[in-house]
């Protein structure tokens, strides 16, 4: 956030399904940052339930029948009825019941005309899109891509990250950060055949209606009007720098008072630096307070921590700032310096993203716990998304909210290229 940075409904939407990933931007937009692009592509290919690796897919047509273009063929699913797609080992194929109707390596669909349903632990999860849809078998998985125009992309983007009552100003300078995201990181995910994924390590991407069951109950929510009102209000334009390439634009849920630049957040080596906010007091996450047993931590560093080692974990260096740059974990004879990042991710990926919520925090020792205490949610980068609604409610444009948080970029249009 660009993405990144789970909003507040991305964050609940996602609570579940990232305990297969993640509660918000949290396994954050971060990441390399890709030469800035001099135009802005007409069309994405999003990569959809990626985290998933789905093995099997189900489409449901709408009232209207939906043709499923095969390599040589085409198989016509009827209204209201459901087939199911299946990865194998020399293709996909594709089921009703138990009748295999058609098989094959790749296929495409009208997105509107289905409704897609993945399964995962414990997890139902369906979806709705515009655009075209293509499913490749790979080697292991099903693979879903989306190929939308770039505003339709925008709009879904700002409907994951807002409440759908949110501020038009806020909404409208959350729009230029995503396109200016999208523009300077396409083809972040070229290798693997589409530009973006739509996790919050690119962007929160859900689509025009989204639904999720699980055994606590259901969720969901859908492209909202404001959304799509800013998208197309700010159609073409993106954050720019002076030499007018597009700027590397990032957003977070809450800066807890500070944003900080990506070297310091994900290690990228960008120019950039950040600002004080006072605008996000308010925020639930503004300040936090975890506590974790030190063994668990410790092994979710090192697995191979014994239960008869002696363990300190603390904070090594901080910048002038206050964000914590590395800690020294100390574990029986074991001494490891790790970068913040790094140990954000590790404890992340085995304990779950919304226990080091931010990177300005101090541990303190409480017998056989820690306890973190922070400020912020996310990766401090960029456009802080409780602050920018704080400032649109005072009343302040977005063009002021953008150049607070970006004060080295400006606002322009951006040519239209592929």
């Amino acid at each position: 956030m660009a993405g990144r940075r789970l909003s507040r409904w991305g964050r609940v939407w996602l609570a579940g399904l990232w305990w297969l990933a993640l509660p918000f931007t949290v396994t954050e937009s971060h990441g390399c940052s890709l030469a800035a692009h001099a135009t802005l592509p007409v069309t994405l290919r999003m990569g959809v339930f990626t985290l998933f690796q789905p093995r099997f897919v189900w489409l449901r047509a709408h009232d209207r029948p939906a043709a499923l273009q095969l390599t040589g063929q085409t198989f016509r699913l009827s209204p209201q009825m459901t087939c199911r797609i299946e990865h194998t080992a020399s293709g996909l194929v594709i089921w009703q019941g138990n009748q295999l109707m058609a098989a094959s390596d790749r296929l495409t669909v009208a997105a509107a005309d289905v409704t897609l349903e993945v399964v995962g632990r414990k997890t139902r999860v369906q979806r709705q899109f515009q655009g075209t849809l293509a499913i490749t078998a790979l080697e292991k998985c099903l693979q879903l891509v989306v190929t939308q125009p770039v505003d339709a992309v925008v709009a879904a983007v700002v409907s994951a990250e807002l409440p759908p009552d949110a501020p038009l100003e806020a909404s409208k300078a959350l729009a230029i950060v995503v396109r200016s995201y999208v523009a300077h990181q396409v083809g972040r995910h070229a290798g693997e055949g589409f530009d973006l994924c739509d996790s919050t390590h690119c962007q929160l991407f859900l689509g025009d209606q989204w639904i999720r069951q699980e055994a606590g109950g259901k969720t969901g929510g859908k492209l909202s009007v404001v959304a799509q009102k800013v998208a197309a209000d700010t159609a073409g334009e993106v954050l720019q720098n002076v030499d007018a390439t597009i700027y590397s634009a990032y957003f977070a849920a809450c800066c807890g008072g500070r944003t900080t630049s990506p070297d310091v957040a994900f290690g990228a080596g960008l120019d950039q630096s950040g600002v004080a906010c006072r605008w996000c007091k308010a925020s639930r996450f503004f300040t936090w307070t975890r506590q974790v047993d030190r063994r668990r931590l410790a092994r979710a560093l090192l697995a191979e921590t014994s239960v008869t080692d002696d363990i300190r974990i603390e904070v090594a260096n901080r910048t002038a700032d206050g964000f914590v740059a590395s800690l020294a974990v100390t574990i029986g004879s074991r001494q490891i310096v790790v970068p913040n990042h790094r140990f954000r991710h590790l404890v992340g990926q085995q304990l779950g993203w919304n226990l080091v919520l931010s990177s300005r925090y101090v541990i303190e020792p409480r017998g056989d716990a820690l306890v973190l205490r922070g400020h912020g949610f996310g990766h401090h980068v960029g456009l802080c998304l409780d602050g920018s609604l704080a400032q649109a409610r005072a009343g302040r444009t977005h063009q002021d909210i953008l150049r607070y948080y970006f004060p080295q970029a400006t606002v322009g249009p951006c040519r239209v290229g592929r």
